[in-house]
């Protein structure tokens, strides 16, 4: 609720302090004693465009300054705590607007320099200013699905599966969109990387194949080289004539040898010489094997060119050796797996995508159904308060259609239409609507609504204005009944509304050293009686009269 509100230099105020109560706050004065002042001041507050002309003194700012107290859970204070604009655990709202002569001005939320977006924004959740229509946070169309969805019974249990299903849906729609918008490409490469595998599989690759083959080529171009080199060394140490190579010539030395071996110097040399022979013959044994080796067939070489020239040709496609490039082709293999399972993948989610449709569809035919309910109850209830404050003749109607574009909420677009007069179509409340019928029709709906409307401070500017008889006491009647669940601060000529007033504040235009200022006064009982009878009739204050306001009051107490 709005606890105090402080304003400074501020048109004809020069410094002015009111403390606001809870309930019905009543605001009456002469014509012209400021009391819209006080009504700017507060629309400074919500963020309005400054004006220079609000300057009393240009040799200073002007300051309006209001203080609210937050109860926990509330809208506004959530809405503090996401932009780090309160501290932990408090509940007190400072909100000020300065005007400086230069025309600059700076706005803060509890000391902290905010834009008026921000303002208007945080000021929309705590105050509703009846005084031009878009200051109506009630007309606001919307919040009238809200409104709408407290009177549907069960729709709270549906709204919350329905946005459940709808973020689910958005969910996997977004997932499908992705994968469909690569949906040509990811065929082309998976083309692609097939035809890689093929190639890479028929090429039948192994590791070290390559340094196989080079030494293997190197060898057939040395072949005739490599053979001549074998049999002479072949011939040297094993295969020679008879008593010419050096497997006979250590065998020869072994034989004179062992007919000495009773010298232990010629027995261990006996013994080295036998290792040599073994080890000769070893030799000999593999260089007749290499030298088969060295029998190669016609066109060997060719082939081994070919092959080697395949290799090479894979490498500068995949990778710089024959192991990179059989890495590229597992890899190429996984890619394939991982593409594989995305189009099936694609092929789930259209499933999913169309039961959640479905699904979504079922839901949101529900929900429809039960807000036509609830549009007629409240159609009804707004009618019945409409007969009370005298428009028995008012129709107003509230208008479910289907929405282009799905919601989390629904397919409904729902809109508040009113026709003033019988065979006029019903139309939008704010092109339809003239101020005071407005004004009534604004006070029947929130009476209406008085339990579901979240703004905590409402505040009317004049809305008995053009309202008389019966139907200015039902008014007066329900704005008690408003100020019940919600603060209101009200500006009235009206004798009747003021008499409802839990505070009564008496704005006087006084006159000091050739200056004129507004000043501020709570009212006591007796001066309330008195306030009442001048508002019934002028300053002519006469026994009459004073009875007549006490009558009023003891009335509005009761």
């Amino acid at each position: 609720m709005l606890q105090e509100i402080y304003i400074s230099n501020f048109v004809l105020i020069d410094e002015l302090r009111i403390e606001f109560n809870t309930g019905l706050n009543v605001l009456s004065g002469e014509t012209g004693a400021g009391k819209s002042i006080i009504i700017d001041a507060l629309g400074l507050i919500m963020g309005e465009r400054v004006k220079n002309d609000w300057i009393r003194d240009n040799s200073r700012k002007a300051v309006a300054e209001a203080v609210f107290v937050l109860p926990p859970g509330s809208e506004a204070l959530l809405f503090l705590t996401e932009n780090t604009l309160v501290e932990e655990d408090e509940d007190t709202l400072i909100i000020s607007r300065e005007i400086y002569p230069s025309g600059r001005s700076a706005a803060r939320i509890n000391g902290r320099n905010v834009t008026a977006g921000v303002l208007k924004k945080l000021a929309a959740l705590l105050l509703d200013m009846h005084l031009q229509h878009e200051h109506l946070s009630i007309l606001q169309s919307e919040k009238y699905m809200d409104y709408l969805d407290s009177f549907a019974d069960g729709a709270e249990e549906l709204l919350a599966e329905l946005e459940g299903i709808f973020k689910q849906l958005r969910a996997r729609q977004e997932e499908l969109r992705t994968i469909e918008l690569g949906q040509r490409d990811k065929l082309e490469r998976m083309e692609f990387i097939d035809y890689q595998i093929k190639e890479l599989e028929n090429a039948s690759l192994r590791e070290g194949e390559e340094e196989e083959l080079n030494a293997l080529r190197t060898r057939i171009k040395n072949a005739a080289r490599l053979l001549e080199g074998t049999d002479q060394v072949l011939n040297l140490l094993y295969s020679n004539d008879a008593g010419r190579n050096a497997y006979d010539l250590i065998s020869g030395a072994r034989d004179i040898i062992n007919n000495l071996k009773g010298e232990e110097f010629f027995a261990e040399l006996g013994i080295a010489l036998e290792e040599i022979n073994y080890s000769l013959q070893d030799m000999a044994m593999k260089l007749a094997s290499f030298r088969e080796t060295l029998d190669f067939q016609p066109g060997q070489l060719e082939e081994l060119e070919d092959r080697l020239y395949q290799i090479s040709r894979l490498q500068k496609k995949y990778g710089n050796s024959v192991g990179d490039v059989l890495n590229y082709l597992e890899a190429a293999r996984s890619e394939l797996e991982t593409l594989g399972r995305q189009q099936e993948s694609r092929e789930e989610l259209q499933s999913i995508v169309a039961d959640l449709q479905r699904t979504y569809r079922l839901k949101a035919d529900e929900l429809s159904r039960i807000r036509a309910q609830a549009a007629r109850l409240i159609e009804d209830k707004v009618h019945d308060e409409l007969i009370q404050l005298g428009m028995p003749h008012v129709r107003f109607v509230v208008s479910l259609q289907t929405r282009e574009v799905p919601g989390p909420k629904g397919t409904d677009h729902i809109d508040f239409l009113f026709s003033p007069n019988p065979g006029e179509p019903p139309g939008p409340l704010s092109r339809i609507a003239s101020g005071g019928e407005l004004s009534r029709f604004v006070l029947a709906l929130k009476t209406v609504l008085a339990w579901v409307y979240k703004v905590p401070t409402m505040i009317f500017d004049e809305i008995d204005v053009g309202v008389g008889g019966s139907a200015l006491t039902a008014m007066a009647r329900k704005l008690a009944q408003m100020a019940a669940s919600h603060q209101v601060i009200l500006v009235t000529h009206s004798a009747q509304v003021a008499s409802f007033a839990d505070a009564h504040y008496l704005i006087e235009k006084q006159v000091e050293n050739e200056t004129t200022l507004t000043r501020v006064k709570v009212l006591d009982d007796k001066e309330r009686e008195q306030e009442i009878a001048r508002m019934l009739s002028g300053d002519n204050l006469s026994p009459l009269t004073l009875e007549h306001a006490r009558e009023m009051l003891n009335q509005a107490k009761e």
